[in-house]
């Protein structure tokens, strides 16, 4: 990214943010995650159980530690996207995206505390990470998700990806969105 594009992408990244009502009625904050936010995102590693580790660290299994949580929350903008949801101080959800290096594909994930799910903070911020995406060229996502995920892959269809089982592994999905 030259000075220019990496300037105005900044300007775009600081002016996201959104208030968004949730099926049950209550409110969250979705924005983009930031460095001061590594607190926050190790208390929300904290509270996931074990098999959520994998989507929110985009299939790479790490130990969530507080060196990960600095990672997470240190995005590089170059080729990588990160969102938070917030409800009363505290991260309940994350989307995020890594582009390939031609930056017109990208993996993506989802991942919400448990206690949030069904609500509707994974679709809330895949849409807006979804959008984001777009704005920044992006012609396709995709995600690659065990198949005994029924939720997420319902919360996939829904927005619209196609769901196809992955020749090499078959006990993984691949979902695509193509953002034309």
């Amino acid at each position: 990214m030259n000075a220019v594009a990496a300037s105005v992408y900044a300007g775009f990244r600081e002016g996201l943010e959104w208030s968004e009502r949730l099926r049950d009625g209550r409110l969250i904050s979705i924005r983009p995650i930031r460095p001061g936010d590594v607190q926050r995102e190790r208390e929300f590693l904290s509270r996931l159980p074990s098999e959520f580790h994998a989507y929110r660290f985009l299939g790479l299994i790490k130990r969530p530690d507080d060196a990960v949580a600095h990672e997470l929350t240190h995005v590089d903008p170059s080729c990588e996207f990160a969102l938070v949801a917030i409800a009363r101080n505290d991260e309940v959800g994350v989307a995020q995206y890594r582009a390939r290096r031609n930056g017109t594909c990208c993996d993506c994930s989802v991942t919400v505390d448990p206690d949030w799910q069904q609500r509707g903070v994974g679709r809330l911020l895949m849409l807006h990470l979804i959008d984001v995406a777009r704005w920044r060229g992006i012609q396709r996502m995709y995600a690659v998700d065990p198949v005994r995920c029924a939720g997420a892959h319902k919360l996939a269809e829904r927005l619209g990806f196609h769901c196809r089982p992955d020749p090499e592994d078959p006990i993984v999905t691949t979902f695509e969105l193509l953002l034309n």
